[in-house]
Formats: C-alpha cells, structure tokens, sequence
C-alpha cells in the first residue's frame, strides 16, 4: 500500500490547484492521479482564450493556462500518476486504482 498525506483524483486545473495550494499549505506527501496520459483535463481541448484572467492575470488559452499549472506541479516534489483510474474509495479513505505501468495500487 502507497503512503501520502494527500490523493487528489482528477488532473484538470481544479485537481491542480487543489494539490499546489495543499502544498502550499503544508501537506507533505501528495499525488495526483489522472486517468489521463497527461495532466490538463478538458482544458486541452479548449483552445479559445479567456482563460487565466483571475488566476495568473492575463488572458490564456485552455492548453496554455493547463501547461502554466503542470510547470508547476512539476517543479513541485508533488507526484503524478497518469494513465490511472480510480476504482474505489473506502470508507477508511483508501483509494484503490489501476493503471497499466503499476497494476492495481492501494493509496492510503
């Protein structure tokens, strides 16, 4: 069974910032799991702009303001699994997943 402080299931902007801002907060061991092969959610597909303006103070679009949050979550010591889907959640808080590179994992 994986140990961390943290599961954020769902690598779109909101997994994202929720993860960076538990961070900043200090939760230790956290990791995002994204059934996904990269992080970014919907926002990959959204290439009109009007994105960003509260958050980073200009205008982006939605590849650029995804790309912005995964710079980052990887200059951050926050882990990602890609490629992983959520299977359950237990009433004790553990999360089952199963992904091709590491089988079926227990996060608790």
């Amino acid at each position: 069974m994986l140990q961390y402080d943290l599961a954020v299931i769902g690598g779109g902007p909101a997994g994202m910032a929720a993860a960076l801002r538990a961070r900043e907060c200090g939760v230790e061991r956290i990791v995002i799991l994204e059934r996904a092969e990269r992080l970014g959610g919907i926002l990959e597909q959204c290439i009109h702009t009007g994105f960003g303006l509260h958050y980073f103070k200009e205008e982006l679009s939605g590849p650029e303001y995804a790309q912005r949050f995964i710079d980052q979550i990887e200059q951050s010591d926050i882990e990602v699994m890609t490629e992983a889907m959520v299977i359950s959640l237990s009433s004790n808080n553990v999360v089952t997943a199963v992904s091709q590179s590491t089988g079926l994992v227990e996060i608790n």
